[in-house]
Order: C-alpha cells, then structure tokens, then sequence
C-alpha cells in the first residue's frame, strides 16, 4: 500500500496517536470534528480534508515539534523520524567506531519489530500498565520477591521499568502473538534479565503469567523462576508522572512485598515447579560447568 492511499494513512494516524497518547475523542476536540469522524479516519475509510489535515498535524506537533502534514504522505522512515520512533532495539554505532569493524547495532531478525509494532496498535492498550511483579527469590529460595514494573508505549513499541529499592532495569517488551517477549539491562552489573510471557486477558490484561530469567548470587548463575504480573494500576500518559508513579512503587523490599502476595497468586506460584533444584523446587538453576570429562 502506497503511502499515499486511504488506508495507509489511516495506519500511520493510528501509530501517532498511541505514540503521542492522544485519543481519538481528544483528537476530534482540537480538530472541531465528531469521534465517529476520526474512527473513519483512523479505520481507512476517509481521508480528511487539507483543513482538517492541518489541523491534525499541528495538534500532533504539539506532542513532537517540527510534525508536519507531509510527514503523512513522505517514506516510513520520515513517518517515523518525525514521531521521534528511532528504530527501536537498535543500538547506533558509536561515531568512533571504524568503518571497517562491526559496530554495535543489533536489528532483529526478521523485520520483527515492525511486526510487534502492528500488534501494538492492535492490542498494546490491553498491556499498557503498572503491574507487581511476583516471582520466586533467585537468592533466597523458597521466599516471594515482589518488584515494580510499568509498560508503556514508547518508539511504536512497549518500554518497561522494572525494579525495587536499590536497583532498576530497564528494556523493552516485543509483543508478538499476543505474548510479551521482554529484554531488560541493569547498568551497575552489566546484567540482563528476560521474561516471556502467556497472553492477558480482555479489554485489559489484569493477571499475566510467564517466566523471568537472569543471573542470581555473586557468581551470576543462569536461574529461572514462574512469574506472574498483578496489575495494579494505570498510566497517565504523561511521561514524568508516570515514572513518578513507577518510582514510589518500586522504593520497597522486595522480600516484603513478596511475604504481603495474595494468596491466590501464591499459590498460582506454587504451582510452577519446573523440578527440584537448589533449596526450593520452584526456580531452575544451572550451575557452571568447567569442560572436562564428565565424572
């Protein structure tokens, strides 16, 4: 579909409102036209008039500055570079780095993120959320870990914060098939942590459940646990308040939270039990293994 035809335009209207968390009834407002207008806009059945096209790119500029009306009918990359949506899990190569050497961009395969971006603005409103993430203690076996998390629409996608007092991740989520494929990095110790996730529930995800995977005690060792996100709450849309919001949940003792679970998400836990492992059967761990002859 060329950029220029009704339905593309109806897509791209889409994505610019979700990334500048506008609805189509605020829209509508600054505009001076009816909700079922924009929803026939948005769905690919019309095209608005030059006037209200304006009007519409400079209610969006009002979110991304310099957004004008030829964003709409320019290349995706344009599109996309004037929302501010760099291509997203792609790291720039530093300007240092030789041109002859490998730099340290990493695309997904398989043009997945612009597939997870089109799940986004399908569903992304069902996962969007602060949540209480329960999860069973990769240092404390036996014990409840309960740690802070926000998913919000960012770059086209899902940018996650995840922590408690001390430490914080951070990352983005790809939903694809209506999972949460999470990747999150921890600055102080070069650590990384995953979660996948099953689907939620609708109109809106109230319980997920999926497995948390990163390293554990002083040696960094691989260990897994069941994982279940309780949501508690929902964004703003306002990006400072939102972290504000995220940041006083996460200022706690995860192990103090974990002992307050409900009982029913306890016990959902319970049930995770990948096998027996070191001091508690519900988290999988493996352990270092030195390539010599096996005993």
């Amino acid at each position: 579909m060329s950029p220029g035809t009704t339905g593309r335009f109806g897509e791209r209207l889409n994505l610019a409102l979700k990334t500048v968390n506008l609805s189509p009834a605020a829209l509508g407002a600054a505009v001076g036209v009816d909700k079922s207008v924009v929803s026939r806009w948005l769905a690919g059945k019309v095209r608005p008039s030059g006037h209200n096209l304006t009007r519409i790119a400079i209610e969006i500029a009002r979110h991304r500055p310099g957004f004008t009306t030829l964003a709409f009918e320019g290349p995706d990359e344009a599109f996309l570079q004037a929302l501010s949506l760099a291509a997203p899990l792609v790291a720039p190569a530093p300007a240092t780095t030789p041109a002859d050497t490998p730099g340290s961009a990493l695309p997904v395969p398989y043009d997945l993120v612009n597939t997870s971006r089109h799940e986004v603005l399908r569903r992304g409103d069902e996962y969007f959320g602060h949540y209480d993430a329960y999860y069973w203690s990769f240092t404390q076996p036996g014990r409840l870990a309960r740690l802070a998390v926000m998913l919000r629409p960012a770059l086209g996608l899902i940018e996650v914060r995840y922590g408690a007092r001390g430490f914080e991740f951070r990352g983005w989520a790809l939903l694809l098939q209506n999972r949460l494929y999470v990747q999150l990095a921890e600055l102080r110790h070069d650590a990384m942590l995953y979660m996948v996730t099953n689907p939620g529930q609708q109109p809106q995800a109230r319980l997920i459940t999926g497995i948390i995977l990163g390293p554990s005690d002083g040696n960094l060792m691989p260990t897994a646990s069941g994982l279940v996100l309780a949501r508690t709450g929902e964004i703003s849309g306002r990006p400072g308040a939102d972290d504000r919001d995220f940041e006083a949940r996460a200022d706690g003792d995860p192990f103090a939270g974990g002992a307050g679970a409900p009982d029913d998400i306890r016990a959902l836990l319970g049930r995770m039990q990948p096998g027996t492992g070191a001091g508690a059967p519900w988290i999988f761990r493996v352990a270092y293994a030195d390539g010599g002859a096996a005993p």
